[in-house]
């Protein structure tokens, strides 16, 4: 079953309790709305990150991460009390607010730089030398979630516009500068670099 996202958060959650059981992480979220719509089995994007429910209570649910997960996300740094971006999984006939989110992060970066300008404040992201093909200047990345355009690109190093509604209705409101954050490429960056990668015979014979 393909499984899709928007990169437009639902809500901040909070962690309730983080607990190790066989080498994977059960995580249990408190939400502010009711969780009527959500099932066992259910995919939600914990900070960008897609995740099964295995368990929900009223306002709470749970989630189990497995240590690949843990590794190349930022749930590594999770504690009780940590505010992460939720979101839902897209159903058939939902509106995309942002662009097209797997929900498989790449890996993290990390918060270099806030400056604010007015009401606005342009965070710089350090990213992995890796993933420099796949990042362009006016394409969206994910970044803890969110889907975000990029404004600047230099280096391993990019820039974004943290507008007031997106800081006061995500977790993006509270990074500080050294924060990690999960970062997911765009995923038409991804299939078109690749393609590129592994045609570069047939592609120089075109042009």
């Amino acid at each position: 079953m393909l499984v899709m996202f928007s990169g437009i958060v639902q809500e901040i959650g909070i962690i309730e309790k983080l607990e190790y059981k066989n080498n994977i992480l059960e995580i249990s979220v408190l939400s502010k709305t009711p969780l009527k719509d959500l099932k066992l089995g259910d995919s939600i994007a914990i900070d960008g990150c897609c995740q099964t429910v295995t368990e929900t209570n009223n306002n709470s649910f749970k989630v189990q991460a497995t240590q690949e997960t843990i590794e190349k996300t930022n749930f590594k740094f999770l504690q009780k009390g940590s505010k992460i971006n939720l979101e839902p999984s897209l159903k058939l006939g939902d509106n995309i607010g942002g662009h097209f989110v797997t929900g498989h992060i790449d890996t993290t970066g990390k918060v270099s730089d806030i400056n604010t300008f007015g009401e606005n404040k342009i965070v710089k992201i350090i990213f992995p030398s890796e993933l420099s093909d796949f990042i362009a200047s006016k394409g969206s990345v994910t970044v803890n979630g969110v889907s975000l355009t990029v404004i600047e690109l230099k280096n391993c190093e990019f820039s974004f516009t943290l507008i007031p509604f997106t800081r006061d209705n995500t977790n993006l409101g509270f990074i500080k500068i050294n924060d990690p954050v999960n970062l997911e490429i765009d995923i038409v960056s991804r299939y078109l670099v690749n393609y590129l990668r592994n045609n570069k015979e047939t592609v120089r014979g075109r042009i």
